[in-house]
């Protein structure tokens, strides 16, 4: 019993450092109709999960970002006045330059007021709710009417893209849509909306600005003052000509958004395929695993009941106690 004891205890390490493969061998070939059977199931899965859903089309407008600084060849700085003034006019004229100019307007660019704008403007509900509205008379069916909300965290997450390029500085304006013609539109109009959004914009604020001068222009008697406000109307009127007449106002097209031939997914068949792979591989680790906690199980009893693992004499097992079979 003695030897016994010291031979477990000399020999688990040895035990613990042999690695044997024959078991997981011998278990995967045991279970390769299971295995078979779970590639075979994930195969079938996959292919009806991607076949209910149509491919995806990316289409993608470059843009840059229009330096605005410049009202028009016009600038408000005037020696003849003091340079209180000055700076005032400055102020005033480019107020609304700022240092991260173009940051404000890729976040005006993802904005939500511009982005529920661009839902309105669009009408990109029709694209969220088909079922609910009648192409022929351009009306939703039954007064329905649509979850802005969802319609906005759909379009944020699902539709729009956008990306920066750090080196080139250039924008990349990104629809996705499973009809490569919508995405395309989609991608134009969001810019030329954009373009829009911010023209209009400046010409309130220099309607604003305006009806402002002109009133302090009433109200003063100051020589030099009141050419400085006709020099603030003038900057101001350049802003508003300038916004009028250029047509990329905010965004300068580089290139548009063109109809995409290829959808940016996987294609079906090397996804079935994945399915398949990653169903055996999983069922593979799944044997290989019982057979590792079966094996770890077998040597904690070895382990825990040395008495068990004691040699069989003439063909029986003996009592520890008595010795007898």
């Amino acid at each position: 019993m003695e030897d016994f004891l010291k031979s477990t205890q000399t020999e688990g390490p040895i035990a613990a450092d042999t690695i044997d493969l024959m078991p997981y061998v011998k278990a995967l070939i045991n279970a390769r109709w299971l295995l078979l059977t779970a590639m075979i199931i994930s195969a079938v899965f996959t292919a009806m999960m991607v076949y209910s859903k149509p491919y995806m089309y990316l289409s993608s407008v470059a843009v840059s970002v229009v330096n605005t600084e410049d009202p028009g060849g016009v600038s408000p700085d005037d020696r003849r006045a003091s340079e209180v003034l000055t700076l005032v006019e400055h102020g005033f004229a480019l107020g609304s330059t700022l240092d991260n100019y173009k940051a404000v307007m890729k976040a005006r660019l993802v904005s939500r007021d511009f982005t529920m704008l661009f839902l309105n403007e669009f009408n990109v509900y029709r694209l969220f709710y088909p079922q609910h509205w009648d192409d022929e008379n351009s009306e939703w069916l039954a007064d329905f009417t649509p979850d802005r909300g969802e319609s906005f965290t759909r379009f944020r997450d699902e539709v729009r893209l956008l990306e920066h390029d750090e080196d080139t500085d250039i924008l990349s304006v990104g629809m996705r849509w499973h009809d490569p013609v919508i995405a395309r539109d989609m991608a134009n109009s969001y810019v030329a909306i954009f373009n829009e959004f911010i023209r209009n914009r400046t010409l309130k604020e220099v309607s604003r600005k305006q009806e402002f001068l002109y009133e302090e222009l009433r109200r003063s008697e100051i020589l030099e003052l009141q050419k400085s406000i006709y020099r603030l109307i003038e900057a101001q009127r350049a802003i508003a000509m300038l916004a009028s007449a250029r047509r990329d106002y905010a965004l300068e097209v580089i290139d548009p958004a063109a109809r995409a031939y290829k959808s940016f997914n996987m294609s079906r068949k090397r996804r079935v395929l994945l399915g398949g792979i990653t169903g055996l591989l999983l069922g593979i680790f799944g044997v290989m695993g019982l057979t590792l906690l079966r094996g770890l199980s077998a040597t904690y009893n070895v382990y825990q009941h040395p008495l068990r693992a004691m040699p069989v004499a003439n063909g029986s097992p003996k009592d520890a106690n008595t010795g007898e079979p």
